[in-house]
């Protein structure tokens, strides 16, 4: 046994390669589609999950991993290990990371790091990337929290949402405004800081598009970034946002990452979404 090895969940939406190349071990959320339970990236895809989106009468629920679930990754990552760190979904908008107290505690004396990462999918992953490069520098554990901490603090997801319907099919916003705004062609920019919230509200693809790329100016000023892109079902938009945004700010280039949203994520924001998610770099 020796090192620091990582947990994470599936919010992360990380490549299987690296994955498996880190040997970072995920623990899948859960999606109910139908009565049934399905742990996203595991029991169902992406392609089969969008389609049944698109055609169920029934809205999805989401959950998070039970604490044995959590036990049990632990108990397999500390045949390997010295010690964990388990970073992962905020706790603003799952449980997770409760799951993954509760079997922290049954590990005893054994190690484990419970990071709240107050954020999701492409901001998740980035962080964890940095998280990995961390650890395999030689890294030890209170230089890894000071960076975790640090990151987290800097870290800055924003998501344009291509339509309303889910978030009010998931109870975030009522019927008549969900109503009004798809009559008038609102787009919402969402952000993540702990909880979702709504930041601004335009009117067209486009022009949220724009809006994405001036706040992500904003925010980052002259400072020198990585940065990352997500997206539900619409990859061309996702390349045309990430095309704006390096004209915009300056990029580490070799530290942009992409991914699409799995069920548990992208079942409350809906097909069409896309996000940046960026921290600045020294």
């Amino acid at each position: 046994m020796a090192g620091i090895g990582i947990v994470t969940d599936s919010t992360a939406y990380m490549d299987d390669a690296y994955v498996k190349e880190h040997d970072i071990k995920v623990v899948p959320l859960s999606v109910m589609m139908d009565n049934v339970s399905y742990r996203e990236g595991v029991d169902i895809g992406n392609e089969e999950f969008y389609r049944r989106l698109k055609e169920s009468p029934n809205f999805p629920t989401t959950s998070q991993p039970s604490a044995g679930e959590f036990l049990e990754a632990y108990k397999e990552m500390a045949g390997r290990y010295d010690q964990l760190v388990s970073i992962h979904i905020s706790s603003g908008i799952s449980g997770t990371c409760e799951s993954a107290r509760c079997a922290a505690a049954e590990m005893e004396d054994y190690p484990i790091e419970i990071i709240d990462s107050r954020t999701t999918s492409a901001m998740l992953m980035l962080i964890i990337q940095d998280l990995v490069e961390a650890r395999d520098k030689g890294m030890e554990l209170p230089e890894i929290q000071a960076l975790l901490k640090k990151r987290i603090e800097q870290s800055t997801i924003m998501f344009a949402v291509d339509t309303l319907e889910y978030l009010h099919k998931g109870g975030r916003i009522g019927g008549a405004q969900a109503m009004m705004g798809s009559m008038l062609k609102i787009k919402p920019i969402l952000y993540l800081d702990g909880t979702i919230d709504a930041l601004e509200k335009v009117r067209g693809s486009g022009k949220a598009l724009d809006r994405l790329v001036e706040l992500t100016r904003e925010k980052l000023g002259k400072k020198r970034a990585r940065v990352g892109y997500t997206h539900v079902r619409n990859e061309a938009r996702l390349f045309e946002l990430a095309e704006k945004v390096r004209g915009a700010v300056k990029c580490d280039r070799d530290g942009v990452c992409y991914n699409e949203v799995g069920p548990v994520i992208g079942s409350h924001v809906g097909p069409g979404t896309v996000a940046v998610a960026f921290f600045p770099v020294d």
